[in-house]
């Protein structure tokens, strides 16, 4: 067998046995992925409540600021009336006066609304660190119960890596790494009781001869994918 054909032979092998490592594994890997995903989103949430409660505060006092000003100036104006000369400028005082007030009023509206968007955020960021607690707790188990499997996995699967990476570094035929390793399609696997194990279609007599022979792949008439035989 030519040693280049060997080597990528090997490669394949240790993928496989990588490949039924992770599936040993379960679901678990996919779980706590999804579960720190959503910790994570529910962090952004709570992060992004409190900028908002701050802006609303900020806004709040702005507003609670105005309020004052305008009895300031309602007193300043009800001393004016007092000093009316005519009914022109005791109409123009109604009309500011009038204005003040209307003023005022969609301000005591706008602090309302804010103090209501304001509790709505702080219900919103409880909500929050419930759903947090609640999912760290099972994370907490399920990252444990992966841990527990994994021990046993856990050196195999660090030599399997090393090999792998040293083998990679060995292969010359850079083009057919990167067909290899491309995760959106598959371009080689091994033959199994006389058939394809991608396809599972059976494989002609004389393909199986050829396979024999180890000198090379031999390729599936149905999937065209690369094909050798591991008798071991």
């Amino acid at each position: 067998m030519e040693l280049e054909t060997k080597k990528i032979i090997n490669l394949h092998k240790i993928d496989l046995r990588l490949q039924e490592i992770e599936e040993e594994k379960g679901d678990l890997p996919e779980i706590i992925q999804e579960q720190k995903e959503k910790i994570e989103k529910l962090n952004q949430d709570t992060s992004s409540s409190k900028a908002k409660i701050t802006d609303l505060e900020k806004e709040k006092y702005s507003c609670d600021t105005s309020i004052l000003d305008f009895e300031d100036k309602l007193e300043k104006y009800n001393k004016q009336m007092d000093n009316v000369k005519n009914n022109k400028e005791y109409d123009a005082l109604l009309i500011e006066i009038d204005h003040l007030k209307k003023e005022n009023d969609e301000l005591t509206n706008k602090i309302i609304e804010i103090e209501e968007t304001i509790k709505d955020l702080h219900n919103l960021i409880k909500e929050c660190d419930e759903k947090i607690n609640f999912i760290a707790e099972k994370l907490d188990v399920n990252e444990s119960d992966l841990n527990d499997k994994s021990v046993e996995f856990n050196i195999e699967e660090k030599i399997l890596l090393k090999d792998k990476q040293n083998i990679l570094s060995k292969i010359s035929d850079k083009n057919f790494i990167a067909d290899y390793e491309d995760k959106d399609r598959e371009i080689l696997a091994n033959i199994y009781n006389g058939s394809c194990s991608s396809c599972y279609t059976s494989l002609p007599a004389q393909s199986l001869v050829d396979a024999k022979k180890r000198t090379r792949f031999i390729t599936c008439p149905s999937c065209s994918i690369l094909l050798y035989l591991d008798e071991e």
